[in-house]
């Protein structure tokens, strides 16, 4: 997450993409250096020391019930996608609220996933180490596919040879 893309920690790009398109924003991590980053830019934020996804999903998702209660919806998106663009997943969801959305290429599901604020209680009870995938597969019927231009959209940096991808794809600054 701290790695840099274009001469800014990869975990930026997620900060900036989502910078106005939402009514509240909460990065959810376990890395103290991600913490002080969203201090610095006024981005609330849980430094947690829980292990499994699931614990993230249910801290976000408390928080966000907290901090705005008649909200419509809940985004769930990692900070490791370096060419995600979030608009047509926002304006998918904002014409059909009642829906869950998810990105996807071709039949490919990827992330970040908006769910109901319906779907709250669900996401709380989420299993040991599962994120929102499992509330897809158990309402597969009220999934909207939201359409990715290009397989790299959903590209996660998670290794030195994804990152080695990621260059080959487009010239970036350290």
């Amino acid at each position: 997450l701290l790695t840099a893309i274009d001469g800014a920690p990869m975990l930026q790009h997620i900060l900036d993409i989502s910078q106005g398109l939402f009514a509240k924003r909460i990065v959810v991590t376990r890395h103290k250096e991600v913490a002080e980053i969203c201090a610095q830019q006024q981005i609330p934020c849980l430094l947690h020391d829980k292990p499994y996804l699931s614990d993230t999903v249910r801290l976000g998702t408390s928080y966000i019930q907290q901090h705005l209660p008649q909200g419509e919806g809940l985004l769930f998106a990692v900070a490791d996608q370096p060419l995600l663009q979030l608009i047509r997943l926002a304006e998918s969801f904002l014409a059909q609220p009642q829906k869950i959305h998810r990105l996807y290429y071709k039949e490919t599901p990827g992330n970040p996933i908006i769910f109901p604020a319906r779907f709250a209680d669900e996401l709380q009870q989420l299993p040991q180490d599962k994120g929102g995938s499992v509330l897809t597969k158990k309402y597969p019927e009220l999934v909207v596919k939201v359409p990715v231009q290009d397989i790299n959209e959903l590209l996660d940096i998670d290794t030195q040879q994804d990152k080695t991808k990621l260059e080959r794809l487009r010239p970036y600054s350290e």
